[in-house]
């Protein structure tokens, strides 16, 4: 006895030592888990559309493995051939094999016999449901209600699909495509699909379809605006592709429940997601766990909402002369859209550096610089030499010339050659002394609005950036009302709702769509304000590269600047630098100075005038180049050749008191001017003062913002699942919402808010960090320090 039990021992720490090198755990190996048979049944073989098959074994089995030892038999897995009395058979057979413990039915007519039997003998998980309101599947408190019936709802909708269609496609004859076994396992469908195609006033031909393509098609009637596709599974990939292309050269719209296989396929739309199939996998695993641990299969929830997901295909919409509406943009899907291809690519740098080289409000300024040097060079063209060329031909009276002794001949050709030179005139190098300051005044004119130019786009921008943030935020909103509505179904589908709550959420999500469209429209306005700025076409399209707090080329990225302004009291020294760098390199300051200047040279010039002649001198030389008649030189001594040099003194005695009224306005001019720079200093200082200010409060409330963000993102979770169980209403859910959408807005809006006060900072200060070079940005931190050294002041470092 003592040897059995010795060998026995020995046995079980072989079997753990073995379970642990394969990772099963010692108590599942020392116990036997109870064999489960499950038979599946399809309503054909595999085709044209995906076999989830072995996704459904894959999923159960991932699930259950601690727990059951579940087997799919291949004799017991079964499909039906497409026809409805083998389909039917199929399922018959399964529900009475005491080999088969439960039924998984994966195909939709074999789903609707289940459903329709009544108490079922073995427990079933029918998974693939077309429209359960068309089919008038069992429901009784958000369940079956059907013994060991447990069916999957994804609250496909052929009235919701309908209206989707005729809101992307205004049409008066459908064509209803539907498996003709369909029609005969579900008796009633014909009736209900025209019931609901009145009450949208639609004309409606339903057409049985078996394998043919071409039979499909020659039963479409003439007048048919635009087919609708029922689930058409039995078809094969060549028949379906024939039927695709059929309605395409007929330029009929089409729409599909099944989803974007078919879209993928050709058929221009559909309304149901992408990725139902792999969640509905792992819905049917999930049911099978809970009835095999001891559930009844009447008491499981059946709905489970997929969501709803316009996509689009955009070649078919070519093919046929469509195009979706703004309306329809705002959440669809473009399958095979002509991508524009966008070759231009912003940044703020070069956004900025384009501006600067094509903005037309800046070429207007440079024009009159340009134009200001020529003034400048004609100022002092009247101080240098100027020689005059001239020639005279001349006739005088014979007895005149006689008596000139030559000097004068009666016919005469003369050309001469004189030379003048300045040499001293106090307007003349008064109006070249001022032209240059004036011409100074200009370019710091220039320097004033090419900061604006530079400020202006850097803000327009950020806007774009701004703009297509809350673009997204709208969109990312409008896909949360989307789910509070698949909620909301699902509180109507279990009896804690009303349908007024669907009605209040398709509300909310044709609100939220229009605030998509707007979210877009912005965004449209501030890419053409954007452009028009950098004198490109306006619709010219551009990819923008993203701009935020941690960019390099921003000094507020840069950590020595922290501590400058880590508290009030080093804040306030910082605005005091700021306000010196910028008064020092304000160019509207400058432009001042060098009006100032020339003021100060012409009420200079103006006092001059009491006692300063002009100087000049000049020399001439002519020669007598042809001569005739009467008096002609060459009868006397005289030669052809004349000059004379000399130089000339003038000055005004009086101009009738002209001097002293020049005196008393050049004064004026000159307060006037002072006055102005005084003025525009203090504006300055304000401006500076003011976006620091404005910074200061702008930068924190980024932190916070995005705390508050979170925080009622937190909320809207919490009260969207408490909706979802039923413990809070509508209104609860509505404005949590409307709170998360208010506070996410605040905080994308709060970064941008800041970087914009910061370009108006650095517009004021006369300088921007991002077109700094290495070797400025150093030179800007050593100033700093040595402002703060001066000041006593020590920057804290945390």
């Amino acid at each position: 006895m003592n040897k059995t039990i010795w060998n026995r021992s020995i046995c079980l720490v072989l079997t753990l030592l073995f379970a642990a090198s394969v990772g099963i755990p010692p108590a599942q190996a020392a116990r036997k888990l109870p064999v489960v048979r499950i038979g599946l049944v399809k309503d054909g073989p595999p085709g044209r559309l995906p076999d989830i098959t072995p996704l459904v074994k894959k999923e159960i089995l991932d699930l259950t493995s601690r727990e059951f030892d579940v087997r799919f038999p291949a004799a017991k897995s079964i499909d039906g051939g497409w026809e409805k009395e083998k389909i039917e058979r199929s399922v018959d057979k399964l529900l009475a094999d005491p080999e088969v413990d439960l039924v998984i039915t994966l195909g939709y007519l074999a789903t609707n016999y289940v459903c329709h039997k009544g108490k079922l003998p073995k427990p079933v998980v029918a998974a693939i449901v077309g429209d359960a309101k068309l089919q008038n599947l069992p429901l009784k408190g958000g369940a079956s209600g059907v013994r060991n019936l447990s069916y999957i709802d994804s609250f496909v909708s052929f009235e919701r699909d309908i209206k989707v269609f005729r809101d992307m496609v205004p049409f008066n004859h459908l064509v209803v495509l539907v498996r003709r076994t369909t029609l005969e396992s579900i008796p009633w469908l014909e009736k209900k699909l025209r019931q609901t195609a009145y009450e949208y006033t639609i004309d409606v031909d339903i057409v049985p379809v078996e394998f043919s393509a071409d039979r499909a098609l020659a039963a479409c009637p003439s007048e048919t605006d635009a087919v609708y596709l029922l689930p058409l599974p039995q078809m094969t990939p060549r028949e379906f592709r024939k039927l695709i292309y059929g309605m395409i050269l007929r330029r009929l719209p089409s729409f599909s429940m099944l989803g974007v296989a078919d879209v993928e396929a050709g058929v221009l739309a559909s309304n149901a997601p992408k990725d139902q199939f792999l969640r509905l996998t792992r819905r049917i695993a999930l049911n099978v766990q809970r009835i095999l641990l001891g559930e009844k299969a009447s008491n499981l929830k059946v709905a489970f909402p997929l969501g709803e997901k316009l996509t689009i295909n955009m070649a078919t919409g070519r093919a046929i002369g469509f195009y979706p509406s703004w309306s329809a943009l705002t959440e669809a899907d473009l399958l095979n859209e002509e991508a524009e291809r966008v070759e231009r690519r912003l940044s703020l740098q070069s956004a900025v550096r384009e501006s600067l080289a094509a903005n037309l409000d800046l070429a207007v300024q440079n024009r009159n610089v340009a134009a200001g040097e020529q003034v400048v060079k004609q100022a002092r063209s009247v101080l240098l030499p100027r020689v005059d060329l001239d020639a005279t031909g001349e006739i005088i009276d014979d007895d005149r010339a006689e008596f000139s002794g030559g000097a004068t001949p009666e016919r005469s050709v003369t050309g001469s050659v004189t030379a003048s030179q300045l040499l001293y005139d106090e307007d003349s190098w008064s109006n070249y002394s001022v032209e240059k300051r004036l011409q100074t005044s200009r370019e710091e004119q220039r320097n004033t609005v090419e900061l604006d130019i530079i400020r202006d786009t850097a803000v327009a921008y950020l806007n774009v950036l701004r703009a297509k943030t809350l673009e997204r935020v709208e969109k990312d909103n409008l896909k949360l009302t989307r789910a509070n509505l698949e909620r909301a179904q699902v509180r109507v589908s279990i009896g804690i709702a009303n349908r007024s709550e669907e009605f209040r959420w398709e509300t909310e999500i044709a609100r939220n769509r229009a605030n998509v469209l707007f979210a877009q429209a912005r965004t449209r306005q501030t890419e053409n304000r954007l452009n028009r700025l950098l004198s490109r076409p306006l619709a010219e399209k551009f990819v923008t590269i993203e701009t935020d707090l941690r960019d390099p080329l921003l000094i507020v990225s840069d950590s020595r600047l922290f501590p400058y302004v880590d508290n009030p009291h080093n804040f306030r020294t910082y605005s005091d630098f700021m306000v010196a760098e910028g008064l020092e390199i304000a160019p509207e300051l400058l432009g001042f100075d060098a009006a100032i200047a020339a003021r100060e040279r012409i009420l200079t010039t103006a006092k001059r005038a009491f006692w300063l002649p002009s100087l000049a001198a000049q020399g001439s030389v002519s020669e007598l180049l042809a001569e005739s008649g009467e008096g002609k030189r060459s009868d006397s001594s005289l030669d052809d050749t004349d000059w004379r040099v000399g130089v000339f003194a003038t000055f005004p005695l009086a101009e009738g008191g002209g001097k002293f009224a020049t005196i008393k306005r050049a004064r004026e001019e000159l307060s006037r001017i002072q006055l102005e720079k005084e003025a525009t200093s203090e504006r300055i200082e304000q401006r500076i003062r003011s976006a620091l200010h404005q910074a200061s409060a702008s930068y924190p409330n980024i932190r916070l913002s995005r705390s508050a963000a979170e925080a009622a993102r937190r909320n809207l979770d919490l009260v969207a699942d408490q909706y979802a169980r039923g413990l809070v209403s509508i209104v609860d859910l509505l404005d949590a919402q409307n709170s998360s959408l208010r506070a996410d807005q605040d905080a994308e809006n709060a970064v941008y808010n800041f970087l914009i006060d910061w370009m108006d900072i650095e517009r004021a200060f006369g300088r921007f960090d991002f077109l700094m070079t290495p070797e400025q940005r150093q030179e800007y931190f050593q100033k700093l320090k040595q402002f703060f050294d001066m000041a006593g002041v020590q920057p804290i470092k945390r």
